[in-house]
């Protein structure tokens, strides 16, 4: 059944850009604002998928939405935050591939997420939403420290920065959502395609939202 969910959620926006008339029959398009914040983890997937690391942290954003009948689609830009004690990952910068005891990386994102979706239940005042899309992430801000032998923590300078992070990232994303009346709720979950970290080995993340908002 999870499968056959995920398939679902997958094939949506290519069914939907399949329909040459989606967009040119029926009501008029109808266009919407709202504001979104919440909460968010991320799961740092390492090696063959048996170490990880999860990061906790919040978020809050804006959103447009285009609607047409029962599919729509919805541009958004939202700002996060997140904290994540790293233990399991192993960088290849200057400190070479040696393990090290804790890393504590705080960062703040711009996510820009671009989703096709569509309406399972769509009533006046109650509608349940089905969507995918992709999701781009851009690091504006960054604080690393590492703990090493001396159990100090060493605040590594911009340039050292560079040598274990990425600037961006690209994830595909699917999620659920729920309106009533002028209140949405969501649940998203992204995958990676690229990651934040330079490692020897690939970094997977798995990044979960949960949102409440409001349309204007």
């Amino acid at each position: 059944m999870k499968k056959l969910f995920c398939i679902l959620l997958f094939c949506l926006p290519l069914l939907i850009l399949a329909s040459p008339k989606v967009f040119k029959t029926g009501s008029r398009p109808r266009l919407q604002y709202g504001a979104q914040a919440g909460a968010n983890l991320n799961y740092f997937i390492y090696r063959n998928g048996l170490q990880k690391d999860v990061s906790a942290g919040y978020q809050g954003g804006l959103f447009m939405r285009v609607s047409r009948k029962k599919i729509f689609a919805q541009f958004e830009v939202n700002v996060m935050n997140s904290t994540v004690s790293i233990t399991n990952g192993i960088f290849n910068n200057q400190f070479g591939n040696n393990s090290y005891e804790n890393l504590k990386f705080r960062y703040n994102t711009i996510g820009i997420p671009l989703i096709l979706g569509g309406y399972a239940v769509k009533k006046p005042l109650y509608k349940v939403r089905l969507y995918s899309g992709v999701e781009a992430q851009f690091i504006t801000k960054a604080n690393v420290f590492i703990r090493q032998n001396n159990k100090d923590y060493y605040r590594l300078k911009r340039d050292e920065k560079r040598d274990i992070l990425r600037p961006a990232q690209i994830s595909y994303m699917m999620g659920s959502g729920m309106d009533i009346a002028m209140f949405i709720f969501d649940i998203k979950y992204s995958v990676n395609m690229t990651s934040f970290f330079k490692e020897d080995y690939r970094t997977q993340t798995n990044l979960f939202q949960f949102t409440v908002g409001v349309i204007f």
